[in-house]
């Protein structure tokens, strides 16, 4: 993983990760990035699921940033990511507008500065008439560095 504490400008990256442990029952969040490092831009998409009786099972759009949280030595520099998702939405070309499309998850964690690990708080609705439901301080870790598939 590039060392994006220094202002140099790296390029993009390609990072998936897990959020939550793999236990039966367990709320697992998938995701698959792409890091903007330049501009300190962070997309891609999530899925959240769950194996119980209604099982379930959350797409989203993810986008957002990413900055740096001060730290006094000699603490390392910790990443903060913060993304907002949406439903994804198959909307015919030239079709128009389209509708207003509400978010169905927020997400804020914390890595370390080689993007390998960290904590996340995040919060997702099922539906979009569902209540939020909120999840903290999960375990992240990487499961699959910059390469692409």
């Amino acid at each position: 993983m590039p060392d994006t504490t220094t202002r140099d400008p790296v390029g993009l990256f390609h990072a998936s990760y897990q959020i939550g442990e793999s236990r039966p029952g367990g709320i697992i969040f998938k995701l698959d990035l792409v890091v903007d490092t330049p501009n300190r831009r962070v997309q891609g998409f999530g899925n959240i699921t769950q194996a119980v009786k209604s099982p379930l099972d959350v797409g989203t759009s993810l986008q957002g940033s990413y900055s740096q949280l001060p730290a006094l030595p000699p603490a390392p520099t910790l990443l903060l990511v913060l993304l907002t998702g949406y439903p994804p939405i198959q909307w015919p070309p030239h079709a128009g507008l389209g509708p207003v499309i509400l978010p169905n998850v927020d997400l804020r964690m914390t890595l370390d500065p080689s993007w390998q690990s960290g904590i996340a708080t995040y919060r997702y609705r099922s539906g979009p008439d569902g209540d939020w439901q909120e999840v903290e301080a999960a375990p992240v870790k990487l499961v699959s560095p910059a390469i692409a598939s």
